[in-house]
């Protein structure tokens, strides 16, 4: 027999959506649209096109193993030293790198209920512990989440933004864990991939302390407001000894030539970034003047979704938006009378108000 931990053996796998093709083939429908994934509906940069043009030309050749361009840029574009910068084959495989350093059996990570699923993942294919602390009105309860924390706890994780609610975390929270992990030796993760969508106004990013805590790491991501997401390109930062661990761990040549090339090019065209904001957040207004008027639940959101609140169940109302040819995503466990809605162009975002109409009508 072989041996093997037994938290593989709990783990319940992600399960991505069906691809767009394959639904339509299904149900006989064509021109559907996805607002599923969280993507980006507005593509990404001219810049970051014509630098992926490029890179292909040199596709026969490995890309550099330690992503040095492109980290040379993130250091620019946040003023920080190269390195506390370690890059990714999206901000998933960052974290999944950090959880590897740290984690070991016998340990485990204190997070929320209704955080990012991938989290608990990660830490069981870590053969650690994943304790998912009730929620407050959707919200973390970072409070209950340090009671939570005994001397096994080795990985506080809070995504903030937080996916799949769009809720989110004030500054003074975010500082209040933060201190507690540092007094107990804790290491905190801020995972920041919705944060160019963010208007509260008391919210602010982690980077404004990562020199002065040798406990936190932060990641960001290129697939949301980048909307490079299908190249699947992400970056963390924290302490040089942490990033160094992670170098080490990390795969050889883990983020590819194109995705590189894509990456520098992104974060020097911040305009286009301004402007999918603006139409996301144009988008997010419409939704919710749209969604009272129907007379759904919704909570307000920090990210590029919606969770909406539906009659029924959020898998029935998934299946009775397809026939529409709009797909969603059924958040299922406790979340499972919602469905999340993914911003998209003013003319998906109106379809799918009209067939959401359609199926509340029956």
């Amino acid at each position: 027999m072989y041996h093997f931990c037994k938290n593989i053996e709990a783990i319940s796998a992600y399960k991505p959506g069906k691809p767009v093709k394959e639904v339509e083939r299904e149900l006989g429908i064509k021109n559907s649209i996805k607002l599923a994934s969280n993507e980006n509906a507005w593509g990404f940069s001219p810049k970051s096109k014509a630098a992926m043009e490029e890179a292909i030309r040199n596709a026969n050749i490995y890309p550099d193993g330690a992503s040095f361009y492109l980290r040379r840029k993130i250091s620019e574009f946040h003023n920080i030293p190269i390195d506390n910068i370690v890059v990714g084959n999206g901000s998933n495989e960052v974290l999944a790198v950090i959880l590897r350093t740290i984690l070991r059996e016998g340990t485990n990570v204190v997070s929320s209920q209704h955080a990012f699923p991938v989290y608990k993942i990660m830490t069981q294919s870590c053969c650690a512990k994943f304790t998912a602390v009730p929620a407050q009105n959707y919200r973390f309860d970072v409070y209950s989440m340090m009671k939570a924390c005994d001397e096994n706890t080795a990985i506080i994780m809070i995504d903030n933004p937080n996916n799949p609610t769009g809720t989110y975390l004030p500054y003074n929270q975010m500082m209040d864990i933060l201190n507690f992990a540092e007094k107990n030796k804790i290491l905190f993760i801020a995972d920041e991939a919705y944060i160019e969508y963010v208007r509260a106004a008391d919210y602010k990013t982690m980077m404004n302390v990562f020199d002065k805590y040798e406990n936190l790491v932060i990641t960001r991501t290129f697939s949301k407001a980048y909307g490079l997401c299908g190249l699947r390109l992400g970056y963390g930062i924290g302490n040089k000894e942490i990033i160094g661990l992670a170098h080490k761990v990390r795969d050889p040549f883990n983020v590819n030539i194109i995705a590189q090339y894509a990456g520098e090019a992104a974060l020097e065209d911040q305009d286009f970034v301004k402007r999918v904001v603006k139409n996301t957040h144009d988008g997010i207004d419409y939704l919710y003047s749209e969604l009272k008027k129907i007379g759904l639940n919704y909570i307000e959101t920090q990210g590029n979704f919606i969770l909406v609140e539906v009659p029924g169940s959020g898998k029935e109302f998934f299946d009775k938006l397809l026939r529409y040819g709009i797909i969603v995503r059924p958040v299922g466990e406790d979340l499972h009378k919602h469905i999340r809605l993914t911003v998209g162009t003013m003319e998906q975002n109106k379809k799918a108000i009209d067939a959401i109409k359609e199926v509340i009508k029956g």
